[in-house]
């Protein structure tokens, strides 16, 4: 099954694709209210979310080669995707964040005196291939600023971004002229800095250093978003009910693989519940051993199963050395692998379902583990009781944790989650007050 013209372009060509796109923006944002953008953005993602659609049937059939995903998990997660893109999300993330939708048009009163938003012609942005419709939501918010918008697929992993351009496309041709999908391999240097250098805003998901050798060629403003890991706290009045929250804590760990920046690579549980942190351990492992016959992981590369085997090894020897340490492990093979351990450092995981349950008996003792990571931070998931809840949170907000959700939906943010910490629309946009006299 073929996707939509996934050919590289030439340096020639790629200066014709955005010369293409900045004209059909000027086209098209002349006499279109941002309601008809946001219904025809909505309409796209409705064939997503419709099992029995050609665009559908193409993603299901080539994701799993693409990402290693299992076909299973790529069927689950294509409607958790989808889902946060219809009208009434769309248009009350627009409200949260541009207020009224006419600032884009034209000014509009704001505190005594009037505000307009202005959009950036050409937006480029770079998507991450580690998982499918990464960057997505990006591209969705680029066109509801009414950028021009030039997305740069991975190489390894362009046919969702292609669908969707094409379905847009079907569904709204004007809107989908001002959106081109392109896709080509690292390192090509005279791409890079025609689709960097022509841009007012590069928005990129990445590698650290990979966001550093993008930025070197951006000519406007750079907006990155690069390496985060995430975790979930568990505070001992919720352990009440141990199996049903390692169950919904296992189903965090499981989507995607564990690949993405709000999977939670460790588990903290407080001391002094009705289980301690290590009984909490083997209720999570068993939650793990089960959703493996629901949502089989997929395939992984053979150095991260290496990595998995590596650490496996290390806890048990770390054990046999008479180290507070327990390893459960799937029995056939590297598909999950839980490790207890006594000492509360924030010690990241090798990822594809291998995560680390460790103990902790205060929020200042919880607070020095995870300070060290501070600048990485992403997500946390947290079950905690209600008067407990917006003290735990505080602390996490203080250390840099941008995202606090219930444990069982970390890897199902809102429309509204502001990535890094940073709002999602109004970042795109100028903003020009004018002061009456």
């Amino acid at each position: 099954m073929k996707t939509h013209d996934t050919v590289t372009p030439s340096p020639a060509e790629l200066q014709v694709i955005i010369d293409r796109l900045l004209a059909a923006r000027a086209c098209v944002w002349q006499h279109r209210p941002l309601h008809s953008v946001l219904a025809s953005l909505a309409a796209t993602a409705a064939v997503f979310l419709d099992p029995t659609s050609q665009a559908r049937g193409e993603v299901e059939a080539l994701l799993p080669a693409e990402t290693g995903l299992s076909p299973a998990m790529i069927h689950h997660v294509l409607p958790l995707l989808f889902q946060e893109y219809c009208a009434e999300r769309l248009a009350a993330l627009v409200h949260e964040e541009l207020g009224d939708p006419d600032i884009l048009d034209t000014f509009v009163p704001a505190l005594g005196s009037q505000r307009k938003a202005y959009s950036p012609a050409l937006i480029t942005q770079v998507l991450a291939g580690n998982l499918p419709g990464a960057g997505l939501d990006s591209v969705i918010f680029a066109l509801l600023v009414k950028a021009a918008t030039l997305v740069k697929a991975s190489s390894l992993a362009p046919s969702l971004p292609l669908i969707f351009a094409r379905t847009l496309a079907d569904i709204d041709p004007d809107l989908g002229a001002c959106l081109a999908v392109v896709s080509w391999a690292g390192g090509q240097a005279a791409l890079e800095e025609i689709a960097y250098a022509r841009a007012d805003i590069v928005l990129a998901s990445g590698a650290d250093e990979s966001l550093a050798a993008i930025q070197r060629r951006v000519r406007g403003r750079f907006i990155g978003y690069g390496h985060k890991v995430s975790f979930s706290v568990i505070a001992r009045e919720r352990l009440g009910d141990a199996a049903e929250l390692a169950r919904q804590a296992a189903y965090d760990v499981v989507l995607f693989d564990q690949r993405g920046c709000l999977s939670p690579q460790l588990v903290y549980v407080e001391a002094g519940g009705a289980v301690s942190p290590g009984e909490f351990a083997a209720l999570l492992a068993h939650a793990l051993e089960q959703w493996q016959t629901v949502l089989p992981r997929g395939a992984i590369p053979a150095e991260a199963s290496v990595a998995i085997r590596r650490v496996r090894d290390e806890t048990e020897w770390q054990a046999l050395a008479g180290k507070e340490t327990t390893l459960y492990a799937s029995a056939q093979g590297t598909e999950w692998t839980v490790i207890y351990e006594a000492d509360p450092r924030f010690v990241p995981s090798p990822l594809y379902r291998t995560v680390r349950v460790k103990p902790f008996s205060t929020l200042a003792q919880l607070k020095d583990a995870i300070m060290p990571w501070r600048a990485h931070l992403e997500a946390a998931g947290v079950a905690a009781g209600p008067a407990r809840l917006r003290e735990i949170a505080d602390m996490l907000g203080q250390v840099g944790v941008s995202r606090i959700a219930r444990i069982g939906t970390m890897q199902i943010p809102p429309l509204s989650w502001r990535h890094g910490g940073r709002p999602r629309l109004a970042d795109l946009v100028r903003w020009v007050t004018l002061e009456e006299a």
